[in-house]
């Protein structure tokens, strides 16, 4: 796949106009990444490259599976899925993954936890963060809006854990439901990549758990921001590997 200059420099973490500074021979002078042009003259990089520049500098290492998993399915309820919702993001393809994804922890034995965001009024901290994100006021408990998508096959022994911040371990049960089933490895998915997502993907490790996320059932308002995230969180923080390489191993566990 290849990128305009404005993605590269986002990924490489300098300038556009360094970048077209340090041209030399086709090349990016330094990051040994090539310079590809359109017929309109228009500057195009490789991902691959870019994400080998950093795998030879020591990023892009893999954690791995451990083998005892937990599915965490972040804020797919209907603010964020829903047409209805001024908040909602172009997410069908992703829900439909997100239940792919519980179909097989359901078949595994694997637990899944539902989180939902939701509003409370007087919290100091949602005070603030409403003056940015207005809609969040809607979304208090008792509302439609913070109830789970019903395209989503719950069961009834599924978790359902409400969370007031983008961290949803912050004031929530979560760490403590992940120890309860010995969780080593959280598979994370769900909405938003940025927010939420990259939250609790890069708090998880510190916890000793090994963060997991299926990069196609996990979505964001903003393409370009979605791919930065998921290929930061891939470089640092987690491995972001297909959902199908993540059902075959809920499905190799039981053999």
């Amino acid at each position: 796949m290849f990128i305009s200059i404005n993605e590269a420099s986002k990924l490489l973490g300098i300038s556009p106009t360094t970048i077209r500074r340090l041209e030399e021979n086709g090349q990016v002078k330094g990051y040994g990444i090539r310079v590809h042009y359109t017929p309109g003259g228009q500057r195009r990089y490789s991902v691959a490259e870019i994400e080998q520049y950093f795998i030879s500098r020591g990023f892009f290492g893999k954690i791995g599976f451990g083998k005892s998993p937990v599915l965490l399915v972040v804020d797919c309820i209907n603010a964020f899925t829903s047409k209805e919702s001024p908040m909602h993001g172009d997410w069908n393809k992703e829900v439909e993954n997100i239940n792919d994804l519980v179909y097989a922890a359901h078949k595994t034995d694997c637990p899944v936890i539902f989180s939902h965001s939701y509003y409370e009024d007087g919290d100091p901290g949602l005070t603030i963060w409403a003056k940015k994100i207005e809609g969040m006021k809607a979304l208090t408990p008792d509302s439609s809006w913070v109830q789970l998508d019903n395209r989503i096959k719950q069961k009834k022994n599924d978790i359902h854990i409400y969370s007031k911040y983008v961290s949803i371990y912050y004031q929530s049960t979560l760490l403590n439901e992940l120890r309860k089933h010995n969780c080593d490895t959280l598979i994370i998915c769900g909405f938003s990549t940025s927010g939420a997502i990259r939250a609790v993907s890069a708090e998880t490790i510190q916890y000793g758990i090994r963060p997991i996320v299926p990069m196609e059932a996990v979505g964001d308002r903003d393409e370009h921001v979605h791919r930065n995230n998921l290929s930061d969180l891939d470089r640092k923080f987690a491995d972001v590997l297909s959902v199908a390489e993540v059902i075959q191993y809920l499905f190799g566990r039981t053999k």
